[in-house]
């Protein structure tokens, strides 16, 4: 699933959620399995087209959710017992804990449905296991090029801009608001870019996706550590008619770019 869609899902969850710890865990952890992308940009450097299967793979299993999850309890146990003066000791780990599986597996769930298969037995199997909706080998070249280049798009659409927008409507998250709409408007660009390379320069599905990750790393690294960026708007966020309006009018504005693409 595209990686907008995942940071949306997580806002879904965190607004069902009261504890202010879980509601921004929910949201970290309904995209931080997609940082397996950076580790498999990394890897081909070594290995070549074998790093497409690290993909999917560890990060989105139900052994690695349910380890991070009890590491992140257990850690809090910890740091209550031997640090209970610090400030970190107020946290709430146990909400941390359950926001972060709830988040990854709610990611690994939506996953199974779109294009490629997930390994969520791994390490006790390497069979990929889903039900795509839509797969890979249905769609064109130029459909797929397409599709990954604006995945960096609908994390703008759907989660960076509005809560941009409502960060300064709520007057928080001030020492990144004067970066944010800069990084916007490069993230943009930069999707345009690819677009247009998409289109008229001819490249093998597989060398377009090692020029757009390299450079696009920088994007997917950000988007991945947004939840933590907008945190205090996280904590108390909910749905309300403005909120809804925002997010229902840029779902619709993107996907009429998208469609325009592929015509």
């Amino acid at each position: 699933m595209q990686g907008g869609v995942h940071l949306l899902s997580g806002l879904v969850l965190a607004s069902l959620g009261k504890k202010k710890d879980f509601k921004v865990s929910v949201t970290f952890g309904a995209i931080i399995p997609d940082i397996d992308i950076f580790i498999a940009a990394l890897a081909y450097l070594f290995i070549g087209e074998k790093a497409v299967i690290l993909h999917r793979s560890f990060t989105h299993s139900m052994f690695s959710i349910s380890i991070l999850s009890l590491l992140i309890y257990i850690l809090g146990l910890t740091i209550k017992k031997y640090f209970p003066d610090k400030k970190i000791s107020k946290m709430d780990f146990r909400s941390i804990s359950i926001g972060i599986g709830i988040g990854m597996l709610t990611h690994v769930i939506l996953d199974l449905f779109y294009l490629v298969k997930v390994a969520i037995f791994w390490p006790f199997s390497f069979t990929f296991i889903g039900w795509p909706l839509v797969t890979d080998l249905q769609l064109s070249v130029l459909a797929l090029k397409i599709l990954q280049t604006t995945d960096f798009m609908t994390d703008i659409f759907f989660f960076i801009l509005p809560l941009t927008i409502i960060s300064f409507k709520q007057d928080k998250c001030k020492y990144f608001r004067k970066l944010l709409i800069p990084y916007i408007i490069i993230d943009l660009l930069f999707t345009i870019i690819f677009i247009f390379v998409a289109f008229f320069i001819p490249l093998s599905y597989n060398d377009f996706l090692v020029y757009l990750y390299y450079p696009g790393t920088f994007f997917l690294l950000f988007s991945i550590f947004s939840p933590l960026i907008f945190k205090e708007v996280i904590k108390e966020f909910k749905f309300d008619n403005f909120i809804i309006v925002i997010i229902v009018a840029l779902f619709i504005f993107s996907q009429l770019l998208f469609s325009l693409f592929l015509l």
